[in-house]
């Protein structure tokens, strides 16, 4: 078992094996545990030494696993890892901060506008704004006083979507959390450039990648049926119709994302259910984003490679995959992210290393470190008929896919008449928007706390926060009266080890 060491002060000194040592300098006073997984204990006196040797940490870099191994120069493994990431979650994040923003900047607006009224300040002018390449003055529904900016953001030099900025800063702190155990001295890093055409038809020449996706096709409808080979993206039975995922009339473009090919009868259910319609949106977002991880990594390996230059200056190597997998097969090591890393962290070592790859890897999972939202959730208006529900809100949000009450009134009116509308909507019962707030003192995902002696990671709470759950305890509740608080969430925690 490898024991890691840091100084008084917390500065990583070498790793040892001698058990006996740490348990008589625990017993003695001499160290301290700092932390169980992975086990680390910290002197309470000045070593008479700080000589370390040469360690190479090699990286596995991934979008949703990232592999870390640190090896001595004699080849012999000292630390595994594998870390599982939530970047993909990123992007669904934003949305729903997209909507509550919204929400918010409504409410404010609206807020405004019955100030107005009250006061009778609200003209013409007001109500009008003037937006950048447009002569005449736009209506607006709410009283908006700043200027209109969205002409004016620019980019700056090098700069990355939130998803891979997001995947940059994961890769160095993940680094930084292994150098606050080890000494480490060397970084070697996968480098792999993604050519998605190569990875669709292996035999592409050059010349190939100068022609874009409707090359040699007969148009879009073509490169659909081709892209799905001929079948039905829902059913698997023959092309049919070529239907808009987003609607023409909506804005939609008769682009290759935008069409997915179905049978005749697939697409009367896709226009008629929209159970249907959010899984065909779903199987074609899936089907336009295959390559979506390797273009994230794509994106952040030059700025990732510079952000390890500037923190080993001198002492960052690259290897690529190729190189990585001949090193496996030559030494017999099994595949698996922790084992990638330690086969490239190998390759730079001179002469013929042994091979001692540790028989257990820890285990990291990545949690969301904040949630600043004040809202927690918000329950819309909802209007019910006899006890069923009928419509939600006055008027339609936006993205609202259910009937608000005035699009429910006008189909009742169609159906059964303007009169029995009415009678129909005087029985309504009106159930008001309601919301929900957060602690600011609540725990998050991703806290450490012990229950009976023992080491958990929290990954939500029960009634209202009496109970805790814990990584690799789905179905057991831990009361929190009987739980003790050893640390908040860091981001990225250690969970368990398991055989490499």
């Amino acid at each position: 078992m490898v024991i890691y060491v840091q100084d008084m002060i917390g500065n990583p000194l070498m790793p040892t094996t001698r058990a006996g040592w740490v348990r008589r300098s625990l017993k003695s006073g001499k160290a301290e545990v700092m932390s169980l997984i992975p086990f680390t204990v910290r002197l309470t006196y000045e070593p008479e030494t700080r000589e370390t040797q040469p360690l190479i940490c090699g990286v596995d870099p991934g979008r949703t696993n990232i592999g870390m191994s640190v090896v001595r120069e004699d080849g012999r493994c000292v630390y595994a890892s594998e870390c599982v990431t939530h970047n993909k979650e990123v992007p669904k994040r934003m949305l729903e901060r997209r909507y509550f923003r919204q929400a918010s900047r409504r409410g404010e607006r609206l807020a405004r506008k019955r100030l107005a009224k009250r006061l009778g300040t609200t003209t013409k002018k007001v109500l009008e704004r003037i937006l950048p390449g447009y002569e005449k003055p736009v209506k607006v529904k709410d009283i908006i006083n700043t200027e209109a900016r969205f002409n004016n953001r620019k980019r700056k030099e090098g700069w990355l979507t939130p998803t891979a900025t997001q995947l940059l800063r994961t890769h160095e702190n993940l680094l930084r959390k292994v150098m606050q155990i080890l000494p480490l001295t060397d970084v070697v890093l996968e480098v792999n450039r993604f050519a998605f055409m190569a990875l669709e038809d292996p035999g592409l020449k050059k010349i190939d990648y100068c022609h874009g996706p409707l090359y040699g096709k007969n148009g879009v409808n073509e490169a659909v049926y081709e892209m799905q080979g001929g079948r039905c993206l829902l059913c698997g039975s023959d092309i049919a119709e070529y239907h808009h995922i987003i609607p023409r009339k909506k804005g939609g473009s008769d682009t290759i994302p935008n069409l997915a090919g179905l049978c005749e009868g697939c697409h009367i259910l896709v226009h008629n259910d929209a159970e249907q319609k959010k899984k065909l949106k779903d199987r074609k977002s899936g089907l336009n984003k295959k390559y979506g991880a390797l273009s994230v990594l794509n994106q952040i390996i030059p700025s990732l490679t510079q952000k390890y230059q500037e923190m080993f200056c001198g002492h960052v190597y690259v290897t690529n995959g190729w190189n990585t997998k001949q090193y496996r097969e030559e030494h017999v090591i099994g595949k698996g992210h922790g084992r990638d890393a330690y086969c490239m962290a190998c390759s730079i070592i001179q002469g013929q290393p042994s091979v001692d790859v540790l028989d257990e890897v820890y285990l990291l999972k990545q949690f969301r470190r904040h949630d600043r939202a004040n809202i927690k959730a918000q329950k819309e208006r909802t209007y019910y008929l006899d006890g069923k529900k009928a419509a939600k809100n006055r008027h339609k949000r936006m993205d609202q896919k259910e009937d608000s009450l005035e699009d429910w009134y006008k189909a009742m009116a169609e159906a059964y008449g303007t009169e029995e509308a009415e009678g129909m909507r005087s029985r309504l019962t009106v159930k008001k928007s309601t919301r929900s707030y957060n602690r600011r003192d609540r725990l998050m995902p991703g806290t450490i706390y012990y229950y009976e002696g023992n080491r958990y990671v929290m990954t939500g709470q029960l009634s209202g926060g009496k109970y805790l759950r814990a990584y690799g305890h789905e179905n057991k509740n831990f009361p929190v009266r009987k739980c003790t608080i050893v640390q908040q969430n860091t981001g990225i925690v250690y969970v368990g080890k398991r055989a490499a």
